[in-house]
């Protein structure tokens, strides 16, 4: 069998990206800073340790982070999203799923059909919202995890039933059995 490359809708991979940097960037800020603004109030009704100093300092540490947290989510994170995406790249070669990705260290990973023992499809929320994009799940035996992610595949449903049958002819190649060879179209 020649090798099969799965088309990845890059577009709403980098879209799906960037939204999650931006929501855990904001997110962290906002933690980090609820203790201090709570902190703040208490000594404001409190009038405990009400100096100019202090707020001004925390005044000016709370903008430093949201300009630098501003300038992360859309400066840095779009590039750092677009290059992910671009650097992934899945594909069925013979007997066995390869997939390559990464931005600063780059992986390849090599699964053979017959170790899977399944490939979910999953949308959350967030990838409804941004335009109804999958992820893969590839499971294999032995892992208690799943072994591979696949971001962004165009016709999800496709590719998980061509890798299916392709896995259940593998099966049947190494038992001997050709009447359980299926073709793919």
């Amino acid at each position: 069998m020649k090798e099969i490359e799965f088309e990845i809708d890059r577009e709403a991979v980098r879209q799906y990206f960037q939204t999650v940097h931006v929501i855990a960037c904001f997110g962290i800020l906002a933690f980090c800073f609820v203790p201090y603004l709570l902190i703040g109030t208490l000594d404001v009704f409190a009038h405990a340790f009400l100096r100019i100093g202090v707020f001004s300092k925390f005044f000016g540490l709370m903008f430093f982070l949201t300009i630098v947290a501003i300038a992360y989510s859309f400066v840095f994170a779009p590039w750092l999203c677009r290059w992910q995406a671009d650097n992934f790249r899945y594909r069925l070669d013979g007997d066995t799923v390869r997939i390559d990705g990464g931005v600063f260290f780059l992986f390849r990973k090599s699964i053979p059909l017959e170790r899977i023992t399944d490939v979910a499809l999953v949308q959350g929320p967030l990838m409804r919202l941004l335009g109804c994009m999958w992820t893969m799940k590839i499971q294999t035996a032995g892992s208690p995890m799943t072994e591979a992610v696949l971001y962004g595949v165009r016709e999800p449903e496709k590719i998980r039933e061509l890798i299916l049958v392709q896995r259940r002819n593998v099966y049947a190649e190494k038992s001997g059995d050709a009447s359980v060879n299926v073709v793919f179209k």
